[in-house]
């Protein structure tokens, strides 16, 4: 019984391992947002403190503060430029960061319905604090998509530490009401416990390893990414430079801030 219990931990440790190796993104690339943003279709919001400071309208109308800022045609190129450097950078962020962790939310509850015929409700309350905390930095929904104020030289931090360690307590928490489950379920003769313990490793171990593989494919597809994210931040900071010496008062919402 020791043996299979080792089994699922080891399972869940490489599951763990697998999810946190996604945040190889943006390693070396030492740029930060300074203000929030909401990307629509039509409209590129920065917030600040979660209210709209900044709003740009179909990529060549300036609102600051609310007020329209009269461009010509040349400052209006220099605005699309930069509304169009964020749509081309910010959303794949959004995605790629969300995608990874829904994926990896997705296997532990197919792993924890592998293990036990109840899907304990510490794993839902669990999960929906990883959810929460996922949200609060990257969100999207069928119309916008969100990125909050971040280093993005230390969204492995974000990852590695604050997510990974919410999941530790989802898997943990519901690992040990499996445990109970099936314990209740030996006591009452509904199955034999050792073969539980047993079915339990062996689903662990299939499972997580086609996690591993999954998880492995997106942190790849990360690292790939970095480089270009770094090229096409910097690009971005240059045009918001550029934009801010038309217009001042933009200053005080600077976006993109390189920090190398």
């Amino acid at each position: 019984m020791s043996l299979s219990i080792s089994k699922v931990k080891s399972g869940l440790f490489s599951l763990l391992i697998g999810i946190s190796a996604q945040a190889y993104a943006d390693e070396k690339c030492d740029v930060e947002l300074g203000h929030g943003l909401i990307i629509t279709d039509s409209v590129i919001r920065i917030l600040d403190n979660g209210q709209t400071r900044v709003q740009i309208n179909n990529d060549n109308q300036l609102l600051v503060r609310g007020r329209w800022v009269k461009l010509d045609e040349q400052e209006t190129q220099v605005l699309h430029e930069y509304a169009k450097g964020i749509r081309d950078t910010v959303p794949e962020l959004v995605n790629l960061a969300t995608d990874g962790v829904n994926l990896g939310l997705s296997a532990i509850e197919q792993v924890v319905e592998g293990m036990s015929d109840n899907n304990p409700e510490v794993l839902k309350t669990q999960l929906q604090y990883v959810e929460r905390a996922l949200m609060d930095k990257f969100k999207r929904g069928e119309d916008f998509y969100f990125i909050a104020p971040q280093s993005l030289s230390k969204i492995d931090d974000f990852f590695t530490k604050e997510i990974s360690g919410k999941i530790h307590s989802a898997v943990h928490g519901s690992l040990g009401a499996i445990l109970v489950s099936v314990g209740d379920a030996f006591k009452s003769r509904e199955g034999n416990i050792e073969s539980r313990f047993s079915d339990m490793g062996q689903r662990m171990e299939i499972i997580s390893k086609e996690i591993d593989k999954s998880l492995q494919q997106k942190a790849y597809q990360l690292e790939e990414k970095a480089n270009e994210y770094c090229e096409c931040l910097n690009s971005l900071d240059d045009t918001e430079k550029r934009l801010q010496d038309i217009v001042p008062s933009l200053a005080a919402f600077d976006l993109v801030q390189i920090r190398s």
